[in-house]
């Protein structure tokens, strides 16, 4: 019983104690499999439509025309002719240096605007690949603490086979050591192909991503800090709101830019004409203006109404998003907390279980109330196990959101640079 009672208190270190392994994906995997993620992938596309979109902006729409005509004229007074005249023009709009400033800032909102959702797109990514992690994590840690209960039930029915040689128990007990030896063995099996579903699923979305963790689990602990030093961290980086803020910006530059376009569109040209058979040539230079009419300053209003409504959704994102944030960092506190809560119970009921497996050794109690115990003990240590595996994972996302795990920034966007 020496042997299951060293194997059991291996088993709880394993799982409780503080381990210098990382437990989560490498760094450099984790930014190249987010980069490569489906929603980074349209998000980069999107960023360079936007991208160029921005320099037909900044090029402008003004475009040259080239005109040309035909005529016959017929001379009815004597001596009667007809001739032959043509003529071609060139001509273009003219883009007034105000124009041309509301054009360029538009150009760079929506480059700006574009670059945010590349940064709001790993961040979501990030957030799935943590989710899918845990979860592959989760069902691995127990694969493993199942492995272990295995080779516990099979050296208990080594020792229940010993005992009945020895004539120290009855051979009813093989029958129940072999029950549990099926039992267990049933769930590692289970385990493990939840582990093979769960690795699957993640490596469905992240394909390149190598899926192994190191060592046993690290110690779940408080947040450092305060709640407002995590607040005022997340809403520095925080591409959503980012994202908000840069949609307003483009909307209240398409509605400077729609102001400009109220006023008249001058233009400018020259013609040359052929006239009276090529007797007569006419050279001369045409200006020309388009006066705008009423859907103009509707245009204008519209895009204000909607610059107006973008800035307060940007307002209530961000009040939303300091909640949620300071609700976190109170989470991963109270995780930490409810996590040494369930490893001291199941500390307690491990030992409850040691003394039952060495009491039955010095042939006092029973099997019943060994297997009884060690039943208790794994629903403990499965509790204390996935109350660690729950803090781990509020600590990680809170780290991901502070951008304190991957950098998730886009390599443009100098506001947000990566510490």
């Amino acid at each position: 019983m020496k042997a299951v009672h060293k194997l059991t208190l291996a088993l709880a270190l394993a799982f409780a104690a503080n381990a210098s392994a990382d437990y989560l994906p490498d760094p450099a995997a984790a930014e190249a499999a987010l980069r490569a993620s489906p929603m980074a992938a349209q998000a980069r596309g999107e960023l360079a439509a936007q991208t160029l979109r921005g320099q037909s902006l900044q090029r402008g729409r003004e475009e040259w025309l080239v005109g040309a005509d035909l005529a016959q004229r017929r001379v009815q007074t004597t001596p009667r002719d007809n001739q032959a005249e043509w003529g071609v023009a060139l001509s273009r709009p003219l883009r007034l240096p105000a124009r041309a400033a509301a054009d360029h800032a538009l150009a760079g909102a929506l480059t700006a605007h574009a670059e945010a959702g590349l940064g709001e797109a790993l961040h979501e990514s990030g957030r799935q690949l943590l989710a899918l992690w845990f979860d592959w994590l989760g069902v691995a840690s127990q694969s493993q603490l199942w492995q272990s209960q295995l080779q516990l039930a099979e050296q208990q029915l080594a020792v229940v086979n010993a005992r009945i040689r020895l004539g120290e128990s009855p051979r009813a007990e093989r029958v129940n050591a072999e029950a549990a030896l099926a039992q267990v063995r049933l769930q590692q099996q289970q385990a493990a192909a939840h582990e093979q579903q769960a690795r699957s699923r993640l490596l469905a979305q992240y394909p390149a991503l190598p899926v192994a963790a190191d060592g046993p689990l690290p110690l779940p602990l408080p947040p450092a800090g305060t709640a407002e030093d995590h607040v005022a961290a997340v809403l520095a980086h925080n591409h959503e709101l980012t994202r908000a803020r840069r949609l307003t910006e483009v909307l209240q530059a398409e509605a400077r830019k729609l102001a400009r376009h109220r006023s008249a569109d001058p233009s400018v040209g020259v013609f040359y004409k052929n006239e009276a058979g090529g007797n007569e040539h006419v050279l001369g230079l045409n200006l020309g203006l388009t006066l705008p009419g009423a859907a103009r300053r509707y245009d204008q209003q519209a895009a204000e109404q909607l610059g107006s409504t973008a800035q307060d959704a940007a307002i209530q994102l961000e009040r939303r998003l300091r909640q949620e944030a300071r609700a976190d960092f109170e989470a991963a506190a109270a995780q930490a907390a409810n996590w040494q809560q369930a490893d001291r119970a199941a500390q307690a009921l491990d030992e409850a279980e040691r003394l039952a497996a060495r009491a039955y050794s010095l042939g006092e109690g029973s099997l019943d109330q060994v297997l009884l115990n060690r039943r208790l003990a794994l629903e403990g240590r499965l509790q204390a196990q996935q109350a660690q595996l729950i803090a781990l994972a509020t600590d990680a996302r809170m780290k991901l959101d502070a951008h304190r795990l991957w950098p998730l920034d886009v390599d443009t966007d100098t506001a947000h640079a990566h510490p």
